[in-house]
């Protein structure tokens, strides 16, 4: 295991375990067994930390996002893909707030999931089962899985959570299908 993978296992652990704020260069270096200037080596500063963290995380999660086989049922995808997001921040909740703290002035950081998202509505589209456009229904499911999200931020029991994510994906996708003719 490299330095720089070491320092990001230190840092993830402070982060889940203190939040945002319990991230101190300070502490990571403690937590790490470093000085200073190796993580300033590695990452330049605490921001570049964060971005490596983030990195790190949202490559795991889009990689757990796209195991799905292409072949599968695009709903049940997109359902699937719903469930992946909930569970992994309820799993990670500070590195969660850490990404929406940083998705704010970097909205690129969630560009891959919202494309995901897209694609597999287009899919549903081209399909009849879901009507468009495209777009604005994957905003709908985009915005109501955020509103799901923000349950886990506020500190909601995973129950909680789990139950309004239920109903909202249920609900949102009966608005959104195309009746049986």
């Amino acid at each position: 295991m490299g330095t720089d993978t070491a320092i990001l296992d230190a840092a993830s652990v402070l982060l889940e375990a203190h939040g945002p704020a319990g991230l101190t260069t300070r502490a990571v270096c403690d937590a790490a067994g470093i000085k200073a200037p190796t993580l300033y080596h590695h990452f330049g500063d605490k921001d570049g930390l964060e971005r490596a963290l983030l990195r790190r995380g949202l490559d795991a999660f889009m990689r757990r996002k796209r195991m799905l086989p292409a072949s599968a049922d695009p709903l049940d995808q997109l359902r699937e893909g719903w469930d992946v997001a909930v569970e992994f921040a309820l799993k990670h909740p500070a590195l969660y707030a850490l990404l929406v703290h940083h998705a704010r002035a970097q909205p690129e950081l969630t560009a891959d999931a919202y494309a995901l998202i897209q694609a597999r509505v287009q899919r549903l589209v081209d399909m009849g089962r879901l009507h468009g456009p495209v777009e604005a229904s994957a905003r709908v499911i985009w915005a109501a899985s955020q509103g799901v999200l923000s349950l886990v931020a506020q500190g909601r029991p995973r129950k909680e959570v789990e139950a309004v994510s239920d109903v909202l994906f249920d609900a949102v996708l009966a608005r959104l299908s195309t009746p049986d003719v």
